[in-house]
């Protein structure tokens, strides 16, 4: 037994913030096994993964398979790492760097019974790198937006008091066999004019410590603009 409500306690605690060094590991291997992804599928084309052939490339098969689950492991790590913090590069970049990956791969596949070659670019190479450098500035340009939002909704915070809203649909009715569940969440509103208003935000729910219909929660909100929902900041209540 316990005088503390628990979950209002967790909410309390600052969660611990993940930083840019929990996506290297992800981003080696992202740019590792795209590059080996590239090179089993340019080899494997050129000498053939199907039964009919006579001489199969079993390196070739072989790399294709394993790359590709390493490759799906390293982008899950660096999607739940930077969904932790909005500030750290989204999988935008995630894809950039394992296109770069297979561009070199593609680069330097040789036909059997070597391995690899000095790196030749040919058109593929070059669109796989032009791929690449795109969606790279993409989530740049993705990850300063978000950067920008976060330093408006901090000064928001910081210099405006907030308004008692609550939650008008929880977003779901049951959490079945999920611990977590990640849904729509309506709350409402007064703003300084008295207007009701009603806002929508993606949430994440614990079974822990879900959100209900009528839960009170803090807004802030733009009180020279209060329709502006990219300056609209709702936080739970302790």
């Amino acid at each position: 037994m316990s005088t503390i409500d628990p979950d209002a306690a967790r909410r309390e605690r600052t969660p611990r913030r993940t930083t840019g060094a929990r996506l290297i590991v992800p981003g080696l291997f992202l740019l590792g096994a795209g590059a080996v992804l590239g090179w089993g599928l340019t080899r494997g084309a050129a000498t053939g993964f199907s039964d009919d052939v006579p001489e199969q490339d079993v390196e070739a098969i072989i790399a294709a398979i394993a790359s590709s689950f390493a490759l799906m492991i390293a982008f899950g790590l660096w999607v739940g790492a930077a969904a932790r913090n909005p500030r750290l590069p989204g999988w935008l970049t995630a894809i950039g760097i394992a296109m770069l990956g297979a561009a070199v791969g593609h680069a330097v596949v040789a036909p059997p019974p070597e391995l690899l070659r000095n790196p030749v670019f040919d058109a593929l190479a070059f669109g796989l790198c032009v791929g690449a450098v795109a969606l790279l500035g993409l989530g740049t340009v993705a990850r300063a937006a978000r950067a920008r939002r976060l330093d408006a909704a901090d000064e928001l915070v910081r210099t405006t008091s907030p308004v008692t809203g609550s939650v008008t649909n929880q977003g779901y009715t049951h959490f079945e066999d999920a611990s977590r569940i990640l849904t729509a969440v309506t709350y409402t509103f007064r703003d300084a004019a008295g207007q009701q208003r009603w806002v929508k935000r993606a949430a994440t729910i614990d079974a822990r410590d879900p959100i209900v219909n009528g839960e009170e929660v803090d807004v802030w909100f733009d009180r020279q603009d209060p329709s502006d929902e990219n300056r609209i900041v709702i936080r739970r209540r302790a």
